[in-house]
């Protein structure tokens, strides 16, 4: 997903204009999902598409914008009055608080199944106003899809580890899926929440070769994890494009829903490009609600990795290709794909749309306002993640047939100039829209 913020406002002040589009991963094994954002980073993700009530990945379909350049919080200031704010480990009773968050989760499984989102007020800390933001929209986007009122939501906490700020870490599955949610007790009762903005304090700076990146005490496990994978992902877009930026970007790890820079409630990751010098890269930390569920036996790092690679893929598109400001939708999220993940159409359901002649047109030339077709895959109200695999099929296309990376380089830089892609593929390839697109739905037949 790709965040694009055109910031006119000093640092924290001033007035600002902000354009996004935002794309959110989906995890495949989630067969039920709701529609949000998105990712992609923008990202959004990315940028962002479908997601299931437990998380995404993305990343995605798109909501949500970071509104501040930097996720800077402040130092002071006294935690939200708990029971359980000066819990140590030894005083926690397993039993008793694994019996407490069931009762939570079941109520949470219950406002989905009967569609009453009177019960969300009795699951999450009353005192944390983004952790009822985030509980409240992902609620209210699911009930909005096509999956809303389907009910068949069950979720079990199987084990459970205490932590910082009384708050305890549950082991959460769903659909033979794991995800990480924090929970604490208020008032006598386990609840959904997570430290705010005064509790988790101020980010450290971190400064490496190639990024700077910005992180939190409380995501101190996965932090090191974190900045090998972007090292990892620069370094794999480097050997797929070929080259990639010198200058630094920032990395950003959120530690949870309501810290650092605002994003929809399933944005995973995604990439932001300001006026300012610096690109930007955000990541949700595993252990948050943002973060998706995943197969605990494979662990989070495969998925995320392929996140992590598709937003560096939009930075070193923006800084080191073509500004992505001025391609096509699905030249800019294609190409991700197709650095990020080799297996994005098959898993995005490819095969069976060519099966049954279900292929998203490049363009839409209906006349319809609302247009279906993958120039406008980050504004599609329905079938986003396919839409992602056919992007991906058009790159691979080009490289197929069309001379390689060059030859897809070649038509985003007469698209840059001409700004219409019947005449850039006439320019770069010398055929028309129709013959070029005829091509591609028979090589689609052929390799899918």
């Amino acid at each position: 997903m790709v965040q694009f913020n055109f910031i006119r406002c000093e640092a924290f002040g001033g007035s600002m204009s902000v354009h996004y589009k935002q794309l959110v991963r989906v995890t495949a094994p989630l067969l039920l999902l709701a529609v949000t954002l998105s990712s992609c980073g923008a990202i959004q993700p990315i940028g962002t598409t479908p997601v299931s009530p437990i998380g995404t990945a993305a990343p995605s379909p798109r909501t949500g914008v970071a509104a501040n350049p930097s996720p800077s919080t402040p130092a002071s200031a006294s935690a939200p009055t708990s029971s359980a704010a000066s819990s140590t480990a030894a005083q926690i009773d397993e039993q008793v608080v694994m019996a407490g968050i069931q009762e939570t989760l079941d109520l949470y499984a219950e406002a989905y199944n009967e569609n009453d989102p009177a019960l969300l007020a009795q699951v999450v800390d009353p005192s944390n106003g983004p952790m009822k933001r985030y509980v409240r929209t992902k609620f209210e986007n699911y009930q909005e899809s096509i999956f809303g009122g389907q009910g068949g939501f069950s979720y079990e906490v199987t084990a459970i580890t205490p932590h910082k700020l009384g708050f305890v870490i549950a082991d959460v599955e769903q659909y033979g899926l794991t995800g990480k949610w924090t929970f604490r007790e208020v008032n006598g009762r386990w609840l959904m929440s997570e430290p705010t903005r005064r509790e988790i304090g101020k980010p450290r700076k971190v400064e490496t070769e190639h990024f700077t990146f910005h992180m939190y005490d409380w995501t101190e496990d996965v932090n090191e994890t974190l900045m090998q994978q972007m090292e990892q992902a620069r370094e794999q877009v480097r050997e797929r494009l070929g080259k990639v930026p010198d200058t630094k970007a920032d990395v950003y790890i959120k530690p949870t829903f309501g810290v650092g820079p605002f994003t929809g409630p399933t944005t995973l990751a995604f990439y932001a490009r300001t006026y300012q010098a610096r690109d930007r890269i955000v990541i949700a930390a595993p252990n948050s609600y943002v973060f998706p569920f995943y197969d605990a036996s494979a662990g989070w790092q495969a998925d995320l990795q392929m996140t992590l690679t598709h937003e560096y893929t939009h930075l070193a598109n923006n800084r080191s290709f073509t500004p992505i400001a001025r391609m096509s939708d699905w030249m800019i999220e294609g190409l991700a794909e197709y650095v990020s993940d080799p297996l994005s159409a098959v898993s995005r359901g490819v095969p069976e749309a060519v099966a049954s002649d279900e292929i998203i047109p490049i363009m839409d030339t209906s006349g319809r306002i609302d247009k279906q077709d993958l120039e406008h895959l980050t504004i599609l109200e329905r079938d986003v993640s396919l839409a992602y695999g056919f992007a991906t099929t058009l790159v691979e296309f080009i490289v197929d047939r069309y001379g390689g990376l060059d030859g897809f380089w070649k038509l985003v830089q007469v698209y840059d100039k001409r700004q219409s892609l019947p005449a850039a593929l006439q320019e770069a390839f010398g055929v028309s829209y129709e013959q070029f697109d005829r091509e591609w739905r028979d090589w689609l037949k052929e390799t899918y």
